[in-house]
């Protein structure tokens, strides 16, 4: 049999897509992203026609904060700036760049904007997926072939894994995806490219930011204790490279608060003893988004599609 393993939007996407059982292994939360932003790709519209009968092609614009100069135009070496900080040097891959563009195009469903959009989708694929699925205690994989549960032992031929590549070295006791990931990027020790990032969830409380959230989607921002910030409904999405010691952010109630990781470098780890790896941390590259991932699936599905119909209808 041929399995994808995780419990994440990557995961129940490629289950989707390829018509291949889930083993349910959770390692990642929601906001570490392993899919990108909450937003559905313009490839993705025929899928989600699949559920949905009002779907079409919308966008979004995004606002710039340059070290206190703000416009709804782009300043000018922006991108460098923004990625130097954001990661630690100016010269990034084209996916990560998309995502600080003027305008964002996304698939609208029954008019709603991109997470309320990207949110229904998500639930009806996993509505299905989780009808064929293995969701019981993983403790370990031999890399010649087997799951190993705590109640028994299941024989794979194949697998995509969409967990994160550190805890995926953990579940292999024989040491060999730890040491193939070594020595196969030059790192030195398993230690991955990678700075702390946090996100402070805020009530939608300013005078300033209700206006900017009527005319704008984000905001990207150099100079500032955050490098981004999202408009949700009645909530705004702070994206930090380090901590703010506040109860308010620019007089906006916190909420919540997470701490997840940024990779700084990419590994873009394709293939490790025989597993393929889709998704941010199961690849290590920052930049991935469902477009990214949707493609992945179109390089893996003469491995892993045995439907011919399903063939034609995804793809």
């Amino acid at each position: 049999m041929k399995y994808v393993l995780g419990d994440n939007t990557v995961s129940y996407l490629i289950s989707y897509l390829l018509d291949i059982p889930l083993v349910k292994h959770k390692t990642l939360e929601d906001l570490d992203r392993n899919h990108g932003p909450d937003l559905i790709s313009p490839i993705l519209i025929n899928v989600c026609k699949d559920f949905f009968n009002d779907c079409s092609i919308s966008e979004y614009e995004r606002f710039y904060d340059d070290r206190g100069k703000c416009t709804s135009n782009r300043p000018k070496n922006f991108y460098k700036l923004y990625c130097l900080y954001t990661r630690g040097k100016t010269s990034v891959e084209d996916s990560y760049l998309n995502q600080l563009e003027k305008y964002q195009k996304y698939v609208s469903i029954n008019g709603k904007g991109p997470e309320e959009s990207y949110k229904l989708l998500v639930e009806k694929i996993k509505e299905i997926v989780n009808k064929n699925c293995i969701d019981k205690t993983l403790i370990g994989i031999d890399i010649e072939g087997k799951f190993i549960f705590s109640d028994e032992e299941v024989e794979f031929e194949r697998i995509i894994s969409t967990i994160n590549i550190v805890d995926l070295a953990d579940l292999d006791r024989s040491g060999k995806i730890r040491a193939s990931i070594v020595s196969n990027n030059g790192l030195e020790g398993f230690d991955l490219p990678y700075n702390d990032k946090f996100t402070y969830i805020c009530n939608l409380d300013s005078d300033e930011d209700k206006i900017l959230s009527g005319l704008y989607k984000q905001v990207l921002a150099t100079g500032r204790p955050y490098f981004r910030k999202t408009y949700v409904r009645d909530k705004i999405f702070y994206d930090c490279m380090r901590n703010i010691y506040e109860d308010k952010i620019e007089g906006n109630e916190l909420v919540e608060y997470v701490e997840t990781t940024q990779i700084s470098d990419n590994l873009d780890i394709r293939r490790v003893m025989g597993i393929d790896m889709v998704g941010k941390f199961a690849q290590w590259k920052e930049g991935v988004n469902l477009e990214t991932i949707y493609e992945d699936c179109l390089e893996l599905k003469e491995f892993y599609t045995n439907s011919e119909k399903n063939h034609k209808k995804v793809f």
